[in-house]
């Protein structure tokens, strides 16, 4: 496993502590609830796309909220690795901080995430407090901030950017279009979520570059 991924696995630290069968028992469930909603995904529907025992999967995850919750984690570390491969192919901050947000808003409006079939059903409270949680926020800030530093060791970056600052509010915007995708800015058009980013996000790493004002 690369470094990067090691630090997804680790941020995401239900995950991380799993053993391989309850690690495969989640897998499952969120494919299940991805593919046929999260009520109508009974435990036993589990148990057989993952290939246990329903018996098995009772007695390391109690009820369904739980492996809900996970499920959130593990379509969240999925989502993530696309954006770390996405990034791992940019040449620069600014094109980086462009492709992985065209990247994230088309993850975001796709049919089969699991966070619209989830919005839709009675787990969208456990959707909401995961979203909001201070660990769901820091983890996608540690993303951010960890892909931004690499740029601004290797120069391209002012040494006195607050990494902390633009990863926050970047963790922030991109959150909150899972849990409330309408909006005016487009998640639609992939052209036009690169303008969006382009115009709006960039300049969040070039403010450094501004001339000064003239007195």
């Amino acid at each position: 496993m690369s470094d990067h991924a090691d630090l997804l696995e680790s941020l995401h630290e239900g995950l991380h502590a799993l053993d391989p069968t309850a690690r495969t028992i989640v897998t499952a469930a969120r494919i299940c609830f991805t593919e046929n909603g999260v009520a109508e995904t009974t435990m036993q529907t589990v148990a057989d796309a993952a290939g246990v025992g329903v018996a098995t999967v009772y007695r390391r995850f109690g009820h369904k909220q739980q492996l809900v919750r996970l499920a959130l984690m593990d379509e969240s570390l999925r989502v993530t690795t696309v954006l770390a491969e996405v990034a791992a192919g940019c040449g620069g901050p600014e094109e980086s901080i462009i492709e992985v947000f065209a990247a994230f808003v088309h993850e975001a409006a796709a049919p089969e995430l699991l966070t619209r079939s989830i919005r839709e059903s009675p787990a969208v409270a456990e959707l909401t407090e995961f979203l909001t949680d201070d660990a769901a926020i820091a983890i996608s800030r540690t993303l951010v901030v960890t892909h931004l530093r690499q740029w601004r060791e290797g120069g391209r970056l002012p040494a006195d950017l607050d990494l902390e600052i633009v990863g926050e509010m970047i963790a922030r915007l991109t959150l909150s279009f899972i849990e409330t995708p309408t909006s005016v800015i487009p998640l639609q058009d992939p052209a036009k979520a690169r303008d969006f980013a382009r115009n709006y996000l960039v300049p969040l790493l070039q403010t450094w570059r501004a001339a000064p004002v003239a007195r």
